[in-house]
């Protein structure tokens, strides 16, 4: 995706523009959502690594307190959810109501998404507000015995 390209998107999602194009690309809009956040919840990949090659940052949290990591895994995007963590975005951030991606993803089912996480190490452990873990909240089968699996060897 050239600079063009991006500067389009970025305007249609709502993002001012200023030169040079690496002003914009942490800027935020309402909810304090940034680009790479906005075109991970969609499961945009071209812009998701558009954005990081140009610098943006996969760390962020929104007013929620969820990343572009969590953004990727509600829009169901395992290409998306593997770009941003090969970029650096934290596994095991916790959203206001205390849930990680993969509380998130093993409550939703996203089984592709849980293996993914639970391969790059994420933290079965930690708990919502409610005190459940992605174990306690799995919604299918596949995820709870991938969850019970990790369980056992801890």
């Amino acid at each position: 995706m050239n600079d063009h390209e991006l500067n389009a998107w970025l305007l249609q999602a709502g993002f001012k523009l200023s030169e040079p194009l690496s002003d914009p690309i942490n800027a935020t809009i309402a909810n304090a959502t940034t680009p790479l956040m906005h075109a991970a919840r969609f499961g945009n990949d071209e812009v998701v690594n558009a954005l990081l090659a140009r610098g943006a940052n996969p760390s962020l949290l929104n007013a929620d307190l969820n990343g572009a990591l969590w953004f990727a895994c509600f829009a169901d995007s395992v290409s998306c959810a593997t770009a941003l963590i090969q970029a650096g975005a934290p596994l095991d951030s916790q959203n206001i109501n205390g849930a990680t991606a993969l509380i998130y993803c093993a409550s939703a089912g996203k089984t592709p998404l849980v293996r993914l996480l639970l391969d790059k190490g994420a933290n079965t452990a930690l708990m919502t507000l409610d005190d459940f873990t992605a174990l306690e909240l799995a919604a299918n089968r596949e995820c709870m015995k991938m969850l019970k699996q990790i369980a056992s060897h801890v």
